[in-house]
């Protein structure tokens, strides 16, 4: 496996959009939660009592959650890096001159599982130092209450990795497969979560769908109540994502394994 993942690491290493793509997606992360920062700062000092009612999401333990919330709505650049990778396989052919030099098919998808797991340790650690660094420059002290949102954080960027990576697989073209992606995350699954909840009366089912369910183990940091009312069981949302995560590596594989070249 070290033998196929350095393979990987020479394909990447060159790649000038993945770097683009990574350095964008942390130098966004903290961008992200500094003006969010400054804002609740200035907050609390204009607004005489503000801190009551608001209390502080970026001192220990709501840090965690704070975090891992802001990080939810940057996965797509992951995502969409995951789909460039995989779909520059199909592009230039280098899956197929892989397999001929003497990898399976089933070595050469394996490999981007893994890679994709990689992605989404790094991305958790990027979130954990994040958290760090503005828990240190808030008030309060450290408590290990609330990192269980780091589980979550991981759980969520690997829901959102695989689901990018059977996109490639399927579609074989980055630009369907971002479209889709994106499309699909940003409207397609808030009009299904809308159309179950108003129309049908099912507002339960919404938090079922494959994005949605990881995105209710990390609400909004003020209430969660408001923003998902009747929300499963943390434990109960983790096997939706453990079953959507098998799903998704399922199709990808039975996918690469029996297509042509």
């Amino acid at each position: 496996m070290l033998h196929l993942l350095k393979i990987e690491w020479l394909k990447m290493k060159n790649y000038r959009a993945f770097w683009i793509f990574t350095i964008f997606y942390v130098v966004s992360i903290f961008l992200l939660n500094y003006i969010a920062w400054t804002i609740h700062q200035r907050t609390i000092e204009q607004v005489p009592g503000s801190s009551m009612i608001l209390g502080n999401p970026f001192a220990y333990p709501g840090i965690w959650g704070t975090v891992g919330w802001m990080n939810s709505w940057l996965l797509y650049f992951p995502g969409l890096m995951m789909i460039l990778l995989m779909t520059n396989e199909f592009n230039f052919k280098t899956h197929r001159q892989n397999i001929i030099d003497g990898l399976s098919r089933n070595q050469f998808i394996t490999v981007k599982l893994v890679l994709a797991l990689i992605m989404a340790v790094i991305i958790t650690i990027i979130n954990v130092l994040t958290a760090f660094y503005f828990a240190s420059i808030s008030p309060g002290t450290f408590t290990t209450d609330g990192m269980e949102n780091i589980f979550y954080i991981f759980l969520q960027s690997v829901a959102y990795i695989f689901f990018a990576l059977m996109l490639a697989v399927l579609f074989r073209r980055s630009g369907v497969a971002i479209i889709v992606l994106f499309l699909y995350g940003l409207i397609f699954e808030w009009v299904i979560t809308a159309t179950l909840t108003f129309k049908f009366q099912l507002a339960p089912a919404g938090y079922f769908l494959p994005l949605e369910a990881s995105d209710v183990l990390l609400p909004f940091p003020f209430e969660k109540k408001v923003f998902y009312p009747n929300a499963p069981a943390a434990g109960v949302l983790i096997a939706v994502i453990a079953a959507y995560i098998i799903a998704y590596v399922f199709f990808a594989r039975k996918r690469f394994l029996r297509d042509d070249l």
